[in-house]
């Protein structure tokens, strides 16, 4: 085993040393292409916006990984003034650094339509998946029902997208 080992360092040590020398680079043997004159992809490509519906899926879906994983810097990005999604977070990272968890598959979004003639006030539907969830390592389980749901979601503009603004369950 020994043997192996040295016989193959000295066949790869020499390989990585010269790497180190002095010596100057060699040429490429085959010229290089000539220059190209229509401008790269990203040169003409333009970003596309992201929608307010787009945004308010993303959001969400970063909703759902923080309450299964205990991790929020993602969700609390998409909403840093956003006192409710603030809020929601340091619950979560309440639970989890006390050794509990969350289980919960998220939002089933059945409709997201403007509220009233805003462009950044939304009311969302949803059916939510239920919850089981406990406090701390040694709490006991509980559990949400889950079900229908109705939240009022107000967004700002932020260059290409949007950020949470506000949250918050609409009754009924």
């Amino acid at each position: 085993m020994h043997v192996r080992r040295a016989l193959a360092l000295t066949a790869v040590l020499p390989l990585l040393l010269t790497g180190c020398s002095d010596d100057p680079e060699p040429q490429p043997k085959m010229p290089d292409p000539p220059p190209s004159s229509s401008p790269s992809p990203t040169a003409s490509e333009t970003v596309e916006a992201e929608s307010a519906e787009e945004f308010i899926r993303r959001w969400a879906q970063a909703l759902r990984d923080m309450q299964a994983t205990g991790k929020t810097a993602d969700f609390r990005e998409l909403g840093p003034r956003c006192e409710s999604c603030n809020a929601a977070a340091d619950r979560v990272e309440q639970i989890y650094a006390a050794g509990g968890a969350i289980e919960w598959d998220g939002w089933d979004i059945l409709r997201i339509a403007p509220r009233g003639d805003s462009s950044t006030d939304f009311v969302v539907v949803e059916n939510s998946a239920p919850t089981r969830f406990r406090e701390s390592r040694n709490a006991p389980w509980q559990t949400l029902e889950g079900g229908r749901t109705r939240h009022v979601i107000e967004l700002e503009s932020a260059e290409d997208s949007w950020v949470m603004a506000r949250t918050a369950e609409l009754a009924g």
